[in-house]
């Protein structure tokens, strides 16, 4: 076909603009379907969970993030290890006893399971986010269906979230602080009910036995004490910054804390137990220092004890709450923090920092000041090294493990909720590090002691296999000597002794020293220090 050159142009033109428009379309196609996937909404699971329902109590866009769907795991998980039962009473050698023990054991376990409401956990989630700088807000939330969450798992530890009243009473040196409600007559009934429904005789008849020891030991009435007891429980340790004691140390080293104090608080109905410890110390020391007014009674028994620390065990009763303490002066305290006539932790920059939308109710709280993360810390680096003080690999090891300038601190509160127990804190912990440092320092720290031991081990073994050498050569000597009737002062070479040792090689250090046979009238002799017959 003959074509004009402006015919072939034309032709030429169009397919350039055909062209062109198909890759517009398909540019504006890709692009669509690459929005299309930026926008496309998330699948949906085929099996139930309570992803939304979890998710939507955790910050999202932070540096962690987790969340376990427990629905397909835990759900009838009762029935699961009942039905294992079969398998392990099935086992070869198994007696008719072995087997009804078996029975009675899963049969307990089944019921534990069962009753704890461990089977209505629907899932786990976990966030955290940086506020700052080296300084994350945390929450994590153990999520149930709302009319689940029946058994005792979610009752002990208290049913509604309250004001946080331990926090009022803390004073304002408060270094670590733990609150906690805690219904110990429900713990009571359920430890009864099941090991009653076990059928195991040995655990009943120790269950029943125990009040009358209780009663013995203390001249308590177990129910008694049990009806006194109001639900909630609490460990304050402060730290004097004002007052340095030294650490007692094995060396020359010298170390020193601030002034520890220790006081366990309970909330209580009436004055069983403080009537009670109040008899108790003054049959110990009737020079017990007795105070009683109105709004507070308190017992304090001074221990003329030598040590760097003021010991003055104090028990004390008032607004509802019994406190036994280190001293007199830190119930004081408490006290002058709880009725307001002191400042207390609430008022101090640090507690303040940590409590940035923190939850203001709950059943549970913990405090960690950074000065106790430091104490620690100088306390462990101080032992490690005096431990490690001979092996500078195993103290390298340890000083890596050690950061004095990241002393943990942080705050978090607990509040069982209608929908499961959801935490929320602040703290310079990172959970992701502190997963990854857990499964790493374990097994370093592990390291760090077995590795020297490791090789202190090695070292004796051939330490021995040497002076086991050392034997075989000289007996060999001994041998070649009477057979080949030398005198004393006779040296033989390895070749006269090879015929006399085994498959006639002559032995070698296992740690490369050298060996001198010497004369018959002498010993052999290894070039490593230890390396001895005469050790």
């Amino acid at each position: 076909m003959d074509l004009q050159p402006r015919t072939i142009m034309k032709r030429i033109l169009l397919l350039a603009s055909l062209s062109g428009i198909v890759a517009v379309s398909l540019l504006i196609g890709c692009k669509k379907e690459s929005q299309t996937g930026e926008l496309k909404s998330a699948r949906v699971s085929a099996e139930k969970n309570s992803f939304r329902e979890v998710t939507s109590r955790l910050d999202a866009g932070g540096d962690f993030y987790l969340y376990l769907s427990t629905e397909q795991l835990l759900e009838g998980i009762s029935g699961k290890i009942s039905g294992w039962r079969q398998l392990f009473a099935s086992m070869p050698k198994n007696t008719p006893e072995a087997r009804e023990q078996i029975g009675k054991a899963f049969d307990l376990v089944t019921a534990l399971v069962k009753d704890s409401g461990i089977e209505d956990v629907s899932g786990f989630g976990m966030s955290s986010i940086a506020t700052e700088t080296n300084f994350y807000h945390t929450i994590t939330f153990l999520h149930h269906y709302p009319n689940r969450g029946t058994g005792f798992l979610w009752k002990m530890g208290g049913q509604q979230p309250h004001a946080l009243a331990g926090l009022d009473m803390l004073p304002s040196n408060t270094a670590l602080a733990i609150f906690s409600d805690l219904d110990v007559p429900l713990l009571w009934a359920e430890i009864r009910k099941e090991i009653g429904q076990s059928g195991i005789p040995q655990a009943q008849e120790f269950l029943d036995k125990l009040p009358d020891s209780f009663e013995r030991a203390t001249s308590l009435k177990w129910d008694k004490v049990l009806e006194s007891l109001g639900g909630e429980f609490g460990l304050v340790l402060t730290l004097d910054d004002s007052k340095m004691i030294p650490v007692p140390l094995p060396t020359s080293e010298r170390l020193e804390v601030p002034e520890p104090g220790l006081m366990i608080v309970a909330k209580v109905k009436d004055d069983t137990l403080f009537n009670r410890l109040d008899e108790l110390l003054k049959k110990m020391n009737p020079q017990v220092i007795a105070v009683d007014k109105a709004d507070l009674k308190m017992r304090t028994m001074p221990l003329p004890l030598p040590l760097p620390i003021q010991l003055r065990l104090t028990v004390a009763a008032s607004g509802g709450y019994l406190y036994i303490a280190t001293t007199d002066g830190m119930i004081q305290e408490v006290l002058a923090v709880r009725s307001g006539q002191k400042p207390g932790l609430k008022s101090t920059e640090e507690f303040k920092h940590l409590a940035k939308d923190v939850a203001e109710q709950g059943n549970q709280f913990t405090f960690l000041s950074q000065r106790f993360g430091r104490t620690i810390l100088q306390i462990q680096r101080q032992a490690m090294e005096m431990s490690a003080k001979n092996d500078p690999v195993q103290k390298q090891i340890f000083q890596s493990l050690l950061q004095p300038d990241r002393a943990g601190f942080g705050y978090c509160v607990s509040a069982n909720t209608d929908e499961g127990w959801l935490s929320s804190g602040n703290g310079n912990q990172h959970p992701g590090k502190i997963i990854l440092a857990s499964a790493v320092a374990v097994p370093a720290m592990l390291a760090a002691i077995a590795i020297p031991n490791f090789v202190k081990a090695r070292e004796v073994s051939q330490r021995n296999a040497c002076i086991n050498n050392l034997r075989q050569i000289d007996a060999a000597k001994q041998q070649w000597a009477l057979e080949k009737n030398m005198p004393a002062t006779a040296t033989p070479s390895k070749d006269d002794l090879k015929p006399y040792l085994g498959r006639n090689k002559f032995p070698v250090c296992p740690k490369g020293g050298d060996y001198t046979i010497g004369p018959v009238k002498e010993q052999p002799r290894c070039s490593i220090p230890g390396h001895s017959l005469g050790d």
